[in-house]
């Protein structure tokens, strides 16, 4: 089991370092936004749907690359979904209209898809079920590292060809090192062997066995509320504080930025909090209240300290959750390993579909012109988070000695 785990690590920091070029090549596009739009002459909506274009995989392909992860194997999976990811980020630095910028840009998204949907099923085979949420909020992590290095440094490049050459070279590396060092867990093998024995799984019964599951409904629609909350509070805070508080754009924006680090250190601590607690249900029921409070209110906080930290304990609570949610797939006993591919795309498909319709075409068009109501209204949906979780089994506790 040691050397199962030793070398899970080095899968986990692959699955990092995956997620982490994925978002990076994303969020170089902000900074760089004003070369960017004059010189492919995008119209704004063009450049929202260019910077956008990551997510689309994941929206339309979560539930086939769970199916084809379950059918196919993880590793090789990811391995074909990795490389045409590689090769549109390479592609990137030759686009030179908007039709091939979009295209390089969805097919960038395309190794995240398929890593995010399956994390639980790929860390499950290297970790003990007790580790494997502390183990997704760890590669989560890059996701959010990748957020902070992109907005943050990519204006130091002298020009978009140079930043796209650089995050292209970066993503040949990380698939050389995919190439040199992925490998297929013990668990895996011996499912493929199992299989092979009794007989092929079904495509087919796979998506029925998942579709009718309750729980896992639960989990994407507590998923769901979630990050529509924090999309919504994301993308209409820094016009709230600047419109309803006075606060200028550069101070609107750092105190944006303090979510963001919350957010990376309640993935990385938040699963470690929930083993120590015992007890999974209370610990997410005790966030999401603090999340949804926090969303709906903490902008409103004095300015200085006092809202800083608030803002950075409504990020943490708000991805503390998520971690040990796309845990949980692989530990329904009527789930499992074999079924967790699916079980995980089917949850992250319901997830994204929050992202783009909770704050676009539920909040936003409800509120209208009221940023006070467009948070409440994205406070809601978090508490509907915590709604969500009372359907959910405690699958893990500490037990009583």
């Amino acid at each position: 089991m040691s050397k199962k785990s030793n070398y899970g690590w080095a899968m986990a920091v692959l699955a990092f370092v995956v997620l982490f070029i994925g978002s990076y090549v994303q969020y170089q596009l902000s900074p760089l936004a004003y070369l960017i739009i004059p010189e492919f002459g995008l119209s704004n909506s063009q450049f929202s749907s260019v910077f956008s274009a990551p997510m689309i995989p994941g929206l339309c392909l979560s539930l086939v690359a769970g199916l084809l992860c379950d059918k196919y194997g993880v590793k090789k999976c990811i391995t074909v979904a990795l490389t045409i990811a590689v090769a549109g980020i390479v592609l990137r630095t030759f686009s030179s209209s908007y039709t091939t910028l979009f295209i390089c840009m969805i097919l960038a998204g395309l190794a995240s898809t398929f890593v995010s949907s399956n994390i639980a099923k790929y860390l499950g085979g290297w970790f003990e079920p007790e580790k494997i949420g502390t183990m997704i909020g760890i590669t989560m992590a890059g996701s959010t590292a990748a957020m902070a290095i992109g907005m943050g440094t990519t204006a130091m490049f002298p020009s978009v060809r140079a930043a796209y050459i650089f995050a292209a070279v970066l993503a040949v590396i990380i698939l050389m090192a995919w190439f040199l060092l992925a490998r297929k867990s013990e668990t895996e093998k011996a499912d493929k062997k199992a299989e092979i024995k009794e007989q092929p799984i079904s495509i087919i019964d796979c998506l029925k066995g998942i579709i009718k599951n309750k729980h896992i409904w639960l989990i994407g629609s507590c998923l769901m509320f979630l990050m529509g909350s924090q999309i919504a509070l994301s993308a209409f805070l820094p016009m709230a504080l600047q419109s309803e508080r006075g606060i200028t754009a550069t101070a609107s924006g750092v105190v944006t930025s303090v979510i963001m680090f919350g957010n990376l250190a309640g993935t990385i601590l938040g699963p470690v909090l929930c083993a120590k607690s015992g007890r999974m249900k209370p610990y997410l029921l005790v966030c999401g209240v603090i999340a949804a409070i926090g969303i709906a209110f903490a902008w409103q906080l004095p300015t200085g300290i006092v809202m800083t930290v608030g803002m950075f304990v409504t990020g943490f609570f708000a991805s503390a959750m998520i971690p040990t949610l796309m845990s949980l797939p692989i530990m329904l006993p009527d789930v499992g390993p074999g079924l967790a591919g699916t079980a995980g795309g089917l949850v992250s498909t319901v997830q994204l579909f929050g992202c783009v319709v909770i704050p676009t075409y539920i909040i936003a068009p409800i509120a209208r012109d009221s940023y006070t109501m467009i948070m409440i209204l994205a406070g809601i949906c978090g508490l509907l988070s915590a709604v969500c979780v009372l359907g959910i089994p405690d699958l893990f506790r500490k037990e009583s000695k």
